[in-house]
């Protein structure tokens, strides 16, 4: 009886929850669907005015990239498995102070 008891109670609780997940997935689609003409009309003027900000930059934005960022000049390092110098001032705060 007693598990009859609990298994009842545990289908209530799950039918409630499908329920509850239902409800709310209804309500989420339906604003989704209000939302939609709204974030098109936004995203097609976000669209435009990159369009427009490019076409204006100059004749050689389509000809030239600029990456930036930092770099190690290896032109001039030999090669062989020595570390750079961006590796070994990193490890330096990676170190804990030792105490005596």
């Amino acid at each position: 009886m007693k598990n009859f008891v609990a298994g009842v109670i545990a289908l209530v609780v799950g039918f409630f929850t499908v329920t509850l997940a239902a409800v709310m997935g209804l309500f989420i689609g339906i604003a989704a669907l209000i939302a939609r003409p709204f974030i098109k009309k936004k995203m097609d003027a976000a669209y435009a005015e990159a369009v427009k900000q490019q076409s204006q930059s100059g004749a050689h934005a389509d000809s030239s990239t600029v990456i930036d960022g930092e770099f190690d000049d290896i032109t001039d390092k030999p090669q062989g498995p020595s570390r750079s110098q961006a590796q070994t001032s990193a490890g330096q705060f990676n170190q804990l102070p030792q105490s005596s």
